[in-house]
């Protein structure tokens, strides 16, 4: 077994420069841990902003964003080593991290709330993450990935579907209901369009981008509108009887998107915030008539739960998802992953291969 390995780490804020290829060693297994050897990691949005240092104050109960740091909310192998006692898992099954892995005994957890445990450290948070060779995890905290799943794919699941299944109980949609996704190109916004798709919605997606309007209405837009677009609200109305959608799920977050999504909205309609933007500030303006005259319901989404993560597998063994990769990478090009995520000309998830 080797003693040392390469991973990706930041040691300071910044562009994707301040992302090193560096030899660590191989991290230290505990009596309850698995060691992994990634074979597939993908490139978030979460990535970007870790990286740069616009980061939030963590939740109650969760550590500070340390620096140095070695990224990524997503990772998939195959186990090479165990721990004393770990009795679950054996040398060569393949797996991937939880990205939302919670302790199950705190307040909110034993609620229901695992998604908001406060007592976790969630790899590519806290925990140094999936930008790596090797990875070291809790034998509570990896899943088993489905027979036929290769581990890109898995690895482009996790995170991506996790949170748009949480979205899917806060402001859920059916047969005869229309959803707007913002940010229709993102991994995200691809994943939540697939849930919507299959719980019978009719799918609206919005983007800046007119060249991929063909493209996305393949991954199963029904309408493509331009985010940019002053007509926006108005169009979403003639294609819904004159109403306006039942939910938006907005992908992309900021204030300029928040309004645009409180317009979209029917009267009792829901508008779920699932993202901000990394280049844009975080706070929004509420116009509280408006809220009021259309009863609106704003609801926020943070993470997954244990049980989001495994019906999510389930989904994706059963076929009823499929991620879409854009672009892989090698892990020694890190930083060509992050400028070119960062350019918004993907469609879909970036990976990087150790």
């Amino acid at each position: 077994m080797e003693q040392t390995m390469m991973a990706v780490r930041l040691f300071e804020h910044g562009g994707p420069e301040v992302l090193k290829y560096v030899e660590v060693p191989v991290p230290e297994v505990g009596p309850d841990d698995v060691l992994i050897r990634v074979r597939a990691t993908a490139v978030n949005s979460w990535d970007l902003r870790y990286r740069s240092g616009n980061l939030p104050k963590p939740l109650p109960g969760r550590p500070a964003w340390p620096v140095p740091f070695q990224l990524g909310r997503d990772a998939a192998g195959e186990v090479v080593a165990t721990g004393a006692n770990v009795t679950r898992w054996h040398a060569g099954d393949r797996v991937l991290q939880l990205p939302h892995p919670p302790c199950r005994n705190c307040a909110l957890c034993t609620r229901g709330l695992e998604n908001l445990c406060i007592d976790t450290a969630y790899p590519g948070h806290q925990v140094f993450g999936g930008y790596a060779e090797y990875i070291a995890r809790r034998q509570d905290a990896i899943l088993p990935i489905p027979e036929g799943v290769d581990f890109g794919t898995a690895a482009a699941t996790m995170w991506t579907y996790t949170t748009p299944l949480n979205c899917a109980r806060q402001a859920p949609v059916g047969p005869g209901d229309t959803v707007v996704i913002t940010g229709a190109s993102g991994g995200m916004a691809i994943a939540c369009a697939q849930l919507a798709k299959l719980s019978g919605a009719t799918v609206i997606g919005t983007t800046t981008k007119p060249d991929r309007d063909e493209a996305l209405r393949k991954l199963g837009y029904d309408h493509i509108l331009r985010s940019t677009d002053a007509r926006l609200p108005a169009q979403v109305r003639e294609l819904t009887h004159g109403l306006g959608a039942d939910a938006v799920w907005d992908c992309v977050g900021g204030n300029d998107f928040f309004q645009l999504s409180v317009s979209c909205t029917r009267l009792g309609g829901t508008v779920v915030v699932l993202g901000s933007p990394p280049s844009q500030g975080s706070r929004l303006e509420l116009d509280a008539f408006a809220l009021i005259a259309k009863q609106v319901r704003i609801a926020s989404v943070r993470g997954a739960t244990l049980r989001d993560q495994q019906l999510c597998l389930e989904l994706l063994a059963a076929g009823k998802i499929t991620p879409i990769l854009d672009e892989t990478y090698p892990l020694a090009s890190a930083a060509e992953a992050h400028a070119y995520l960062e350019g918004q000309r993907q469609i879909g998830k970036v990976l990087l291969l150790p």
